[in-house]
């Protein structure tokens, strides 16, 4: 669309064609704004010089991807660069992240535990009368705990992933909570799986504690009810 835009010889309706995915959804106010526009070659030249901007910057990344991998394969960790892709929603970046930030051996770190704590993603226990009152995780590294966030995110959403169901179980209680224990499930295996030098094998689905099934279950028909829905209603 850009590319038309500073061709100039488009019109609106040929422009507008070229939106893709949810952008095909608000093609008239895509007509609308391209209607009677006044880009003027001032405009068409800053265009210009925001995508060299982009492109330059985009190989700027990829040279710096490509030094990373060499860095990896210099250092002998292509091995552990791998196993780590194995964890649900570790891909290549995040793994070269994690080995950045821990390295190859764990034997450093006396147990995942303590790697955990190492990182900041290790969550407070504070239980009062079998109630969570809550708990913040320590500062840790904040790096790895980014990275490991968004790959907790991203596990999260991974069909038939044992990690996609413990952060729905844990839901009920708080998103933010929910993404917390995932990240540090996830560090836990990260560290099992460089100990021991095996790719992750997928878990089978986490039997519910009766406490967390009850706040799942108040969860949903709280839900229902704010769509209207009664729960006698419910089969």
């Amino acid at each position: 669309m850009l590319n038309a835009l500073l061709e100039g010889k488009a019109t609106p309706e040929e422009i507008a064609q070229f939106a893709k995915g949810r952008a095909k959804q608000k093609i008239p106010e895509l007509l609308a704004a391209l209607d009677g526009h006044r880009m003027s070659e001032h405009h068409r030249q800053l265009i210009r010089y925001s995508i060299e901007h982009l492109v330059f910057l985009e190989d700027q990344l990829t040279k710096i991807d490509k030094e990373i991998r060499r860095k990896i394969l210099e250092a002998g960790f292509q091995g552990a660069f791998e196993l780590l892709q194995t964890i649900p929603g570790v891909k290549e970046d995040a793994a070269a992240g994690i080995l950045a930030e821990v390295g190859v051996d764990m034997r450093v770190f006396p147990s995942d535990g303590h790697l955990s704590s190492w990182a900041g993603v290790c969550p407070g226990n504070r239980r009062s009368a079998g109630k969570d009152k809550g708990g913040r995780t320590n500062g840790g590294n904040r790096w790895l705990r980014g990275m490991l966030t968004e790959c907790a995110w991203a596990a999260a959403g991974k069909k038939d992933c044992y990690l996609k169901g413990k952060f729905w179980r844990l839901a009920a209680e708080g998103k933010k909570k929910a993404i917390v224990a995932v990240a540090h499930n996830l560090l836990r295996l990260v560290y099992h799986v460089l100990s021991q030098g095996q790719p992750y094998q997928e878990k089978g689905r986490p039997i519910l504690e009766e406490r967390q099934r009850q706040k799942l279950i108040r969860h949903h028909v709280r839900a229902l009810g704010r769509l209207g829905i009664s729960a006698g209603f419910v089969r």
